[in-house]
């Protein structure tokens, strides 16, 4: 009799753990599935947007978090807005690093990385530290995309950093050079307002 009940209480307890929670959502939602270890409080109101702007006349793409040097460089005609290409975190998350903006006066252009062995290579060619533009996933994590980093070698030397798989593509077709995988960033939502 015993043995009888365990088996009913058992088949109870599957058949209560089958049915979906109507207070429970069952869409899947990566962002909503973090561990303090790795993502942080996943609050994503914590990220900013990584704006791409264009100067035409120096063939170089710059990028920032800060809103307010999009504004400027667009006043003073400089440079043309391309847009968001990401979300990052301003302050140190777990699992992020600083993802560094190195400048070069000679060529005109912004390199963007979180390895301290490539920011020491781009010194020595004739780089230097600019800022930390903010922090970024050095491994898909936590619902994160890849962010490619491909490079035109030329007296103007410029870097794109993008999401977009296709982009990328483009670029290597105009001459880049594929440079693999800069880090990992939140894609902005679709339909992202800009203020």
């Amino acid at each position: 009799m015993r043995a009888a009940l365990l088996s009913v209480l058992a088949a109870i307890i599957s058949f209560v753990q089958a049915v979906p929670n109507p207070k429970v959502s069952t869409v899947v939602n990566v962002r909503s599935q973090v561990f303090p270890e790795t993502c942080g409080n996943g609050n994503v109101t914590d990220l900013v947007a990584l704006y791409e702007t264009y100067a035409v006349v120096n063939t170089v793409h710059f990028y920032t978090i800060i809103d307010k040097n999009v504004t400027v460089a667009l006043q003073e005609g400089q440079f043309a807005f391309n847009g968001v290409i990401g979300l990052i975190f301003p302050t140190l998350q777990p699992s992020t690093l600083p993802f560094l903006c190195l400048t070069n006066a000679r060529t005109t252009s912004f390199f963007y990385t979180t390895s301290e062995t490539e920011r020491a290579n781009a010194l020595a060619t004739g780089y230097t530290d600019y800022t930390t533009m903010g922090y970024i996933y050095t491994s898909q994590v936590c619902g994160s995309v890849p962010l490619y980093r491909v490079h035109f070698i030329g007296a103007n030397a410029d870097y794109i950093y993008t999401t977009s798989i296709v982009e990328r593509d483009n670029a290597i077709v105009q001459g880049f050079v594929d440079e693999g995988i800069a880090g990992y960033v939140m894609e902005p939502p679709s339909g992202m307002i800009i203020n």
